[in-house]
């Protein structure tokens, strides 16, 4: 094999992930189109959020169905755990028709998985709209998408280069 040959074959070899199923239900992630930038996630169960005074704690429901109330989050269970090679990272990201049609969102989004986590993936999940939701076991609840660190650090200044918006803040490149 040639030098250019070699190249082009480590470029298209794909990044393994280890994926361990934590239950038989579980349907490994897979891109639903070529070109598509993350996969669907599935519900596999619901962590609810109990609150008593200053304690709070996270409850596992044995529930297939969760009604989400307005404004009310919930932790999905996504029924899986990882090892991330070293150097990447991923991120838990909304499906935007949920979005759109439900006003369901992922609240900190993107959620962020780092290399070294190997604990069950959650969603938390949270209800924007002005109606309740039901979320069901198997629904697709959210995307992920894998993304790459850089080495980088932060070097202390007294100046900044000039640029166009200069000092301009949130808001300041007009309205549409």
């Amino acid at each position: 094999m040639n030098e250019k040959n070699k190249i082009n074959q480590e470029k298209n070899e794909k990044l393994k992930i280890p994926f361990k199923k934590l239950n038989n239900e579980v349907k490994t992630p897979k891109f639903s189109k070529p070109g598509d930038a993350g996969v669907d996630a599935r519900i596999m169960g619901f962590k609810e959020i109990i609150s008593e005074g200053d304690k709070k704690e996270l409850i596992e429901i044995t529930s297939e169905i969760y009604v989400l109330k307005p404004l009310e989050r919930v932790g999905c269970l996504l029924g899986f755990s990882t090892a991330i090679p070293e150097g990447y990272y991923f991120k838990v990201v909304p499906r935007s028709g949920l979005a759109l049609w439900e006003g369901i969102s992922i609240v900190n989004s993107p959620g962020t998985i780092d290399s070294g986590y190997r604990n069950e993936w959650m969603a938390i999940v949270v209800n924007l709209s002005n109606k309740e939701v039901s979320l069901k076991k198997g629904d697709r609840i959210c995307q992920l998408i894998l993304g790459k660190l850089f080495d980088y650090e932060f070097v202390s200044t007294e100046n900044l280069p000039t640029s166009d918006r200069g000092l301009g803040g949130f808001g300041s490149t007009g309205k549409s």
